[in-house]
């Protein structure tokens, strides 16, 4: 095993970001010149995301359509001609749009409808735009909006000048990210959302233009067995024909920490039942479809989540979690194609890591990669725990392929597959005889945890997957993911100090090497072995919160000794003829200041 010591603070690294920019160099800064307005675009068929084109496929069959709510009996009867195949739905948008004076708000709908030819003779059709098959396959339909992102507030100016030459309206910009705007097309505009986004992305003005497509996004369970009284993933004794021993190692875990109440753990889904007996819920949540508090039951995905992270224990009630002390912070949102979806959910982030997340567990993916939604990422890795940044843990997915997004999307994140009973990726193949689906893997996953017959929480009575308040058969990455998540909150209720990335390395350097897979040293992975399908391998709860050791905030004035599996100091000052010792088996990380004056010692044995 590699034995790591990181000096923090001797040396800094600059990064600089660079927007991206198309092959075609504009040499004019006037967004209303000739020349940008009669440029052709190269091609409608792709869409730009982190200055790469993404291409797309335009289905002929259907079609998205703005219109009036005054209008929709009219419209859309059987005597305008009009197939609808999805109902009308309102418009509504992000709660955390500062729209501006001028900003049009009318009651709206969208509806998705078989093509139809073009009908600018219409007036009562305010927009139309063709679906699109994304190169995964998933079906999308092209919405009205589309998102930009300045690269300064200096840059306003050539927004809304470019805005105004393709009839084009700001709507207003988002309060957590105020850099982000968000545009509206109509029939007036000189094209659709994605013919715009990427004419204004290829001005090379801006850092960021993204249409707003709608599509289902993915939940990663597989919900179908009937129910089974066993947590297997948290002390595996060879139930549904599994191996014993094979488990998060919890039991021992627990001698150790259960969880802080000042470690909250944010679940970015359906919505949390607030009012579940068997649940640690904390006193803030939101709903970022409406903008407001508390959050919304939108569907049964979040409630399951959750008591993998936080049922109660010891209360002679249902399942145990695996931080049964940290309490959760619901944020719900449709996980659905809806409007402004993506923007909603990265307010869910925002709000998280504003309002004390200190973990925010995802179990789903998306369809369409977006730097809206990335940006809200960043920030919470960033900026939440005031700077040491939240725990952001994500489902690696269930398609048997590649690891999805937003997973694959940032290396800071924690991306994590889903694991059989008998220690194997889950796959078509495994143990557990289901062979409809599979957990994804490749060069961004990080770890493996539980995935499939796992026993959690469901919404009380009959309104949640089953007629009771537990099942027993949640599967899937979503059901892995919320297991990796309250291993994090663990690790932070022994040492809330750590920033982010400092988990992150903990729970992957302490991985178990489960199933037989060849784990070998592989770069780019610097926390030990690995393999593409298990990651850094199994999460091991216990040895992620016993080996830790913080040494900060410290003068050595006479002889010490510090031991431990993996070291963590700063702020240190040894005193002249003093000796400092470290005893490690795994790492020792030492962040500035750490003073070691003339005539001391320091040592490092491992």
């Amino acid at each position: 095993m590699r034995k790591y010591i990181n000096f923090i603070g001797s040396a800094f690294l600059l990064i600089f970001m660079l927007s991206g920019c198309s092959e075609t160099t504009l040499l004019t800064e006037d967004p209303t010149s000739t020349d940008l307005q009669s440029r052709s675009i190269e091609s409608p068929d792709y869409y730009w995301y982190k200055g790469e084109k993404i291409p797309v496929t335009k289905n002929a069959e259907k079609e998205y359509i703005l219109i009036r709510s005054t209008d929709e009996q009219s419209i859309l009867t059987r005597s305008s001609g009009i197939t609808v195949l999805q109902q009308p739905q309102t418009v509504t948008l992000s709660n955390k749009i500062r729209r501006k004076a001028k900003a049009v708000s009318e009651d709206i709908k969208w509806a998705i409808v078989e093509s139809m030819t073009n009908n600018d003779s219409n007036p009562n059709i305010l927009y139309q735009a063709p679906s699109f098959t994304s190169k995964s396959g998933e079906e999308m339909f092209l919405g009205h909006l589309f998102y930009v992102k300045l690269k300064s507030q200096d840059d306003l100016a050539k927004l809304e000048n470019l805005a105004e030459s393709e009839n084009a309206e700001i709507i207003g910009n988002n309060e957590f990210m105020p850099l982000w705007y968000t545009l509206s097309c109509s029939k007036e505009s000189t094209g659709n959302a994605l013919e715009l986004a990427n004419k204004f992305y290829e001005t090379g003005f801006f850092s960021s233009c993204q249409p707003d497509f709608i599509c289902d996004d993915k939940i990663n369970n597989s919900v179908n067995d009937p129910l089974y009284p066993s947590q297997w993933g948290l002390e595996n004794t060879g139930q549904n024909g599994g191996t014993a021993g094979i488990d998060i190692k919890l039991s021992n875990a627990r001698n150790i920490t259960t969880g802080s109440n000042d470690i909250i753990v944010a679940v970015l889904d359906q919505g949390v039942e607030l009012s579940h007996p068997d649940l640690n819920i904390y006193s803030k949540s939101y709903d970022t479809e409406s903008g407001s508090s508390p959050s919304i039951i939108r569907g049964n995905h979040g409630t399951a989540c959750a008591g993998i992270i936080g049922a109660k224990t010891n209360n002679n009630l249902g399942v145990a979690g695996i931080a049964p002390n940290c309490p959760l912070m619901s944020i719900s949102n449709s996980l659905a194609g809806t409007s402004d979806s993506r923007q909603k959910r990265a307010d869910g982030f925002n709000y998280a890591w504003k309002n004390g997340a200190s973990v925010i567990s995802n179990s789903w993916s998306s369809s369409v990669q977006y730097e809206i939604l990335d940006d809200a990422i960043s920030a919470a890795l960033t900026n939440g725990r005031n700077g040491l940044g939240c725990v952001v843990v994500f489902a690696s997915g269930n398609d048997n392929g590649s690891v999805s997004y937003p997973a694959n999307s940032n290396p800071d994140i924690l991306t994590v597959g889903a694991m059989s009973p008998c220690g194997q990726r889950k796959s078509p193949t495994s143990c557990d005889g289901e062979s409809w689906w599979g957990s994804n893997y490749g060069t961004t996953l990080d770890v493996v945890a539980p995935g499939v017959l796992i026993t959690t929480t469901d919404r009380t009575g009959s309104a949640g997957y089953t007629t009771g308040d537990y099942m027993s058969n949640f599967n899937g990455t979503s059901s892995a993911c919320p297991h990796v998540a309250g291993v994090a909150a663990l690790v932070l209720s022994v040492n809330p100090n750590l920033n982010q990335k400092q988990v992150a390395d903990i729970i992957e350097k302490t991985a178990q090497k489960v199933g037989g897979y060849n784990y070998s040293t592989t770069s780019g992975r610097s926390n030990g072995t690995w393999n593409n399908e298990m990651g850094y391998g199994l999460v091991n709860a216990f040895a992620a919160v016993s080996g830790i050791v913080e040494f900060s905030n410290q003068t050595v004035s006479t002889n010490k000794t510090v031991s431990g599996s993996d070291i963590i100091s700063t702020n240190v000052t040894v005193n002249n003829h003093a000796k400092l010792i470290f005893n490690f088996t795994n790492s020792i990380t030492i962040t500035k200041p750490f003073t070691v004056e003339q005539g001391a010692q320091i040592e490092f044995n491992y």
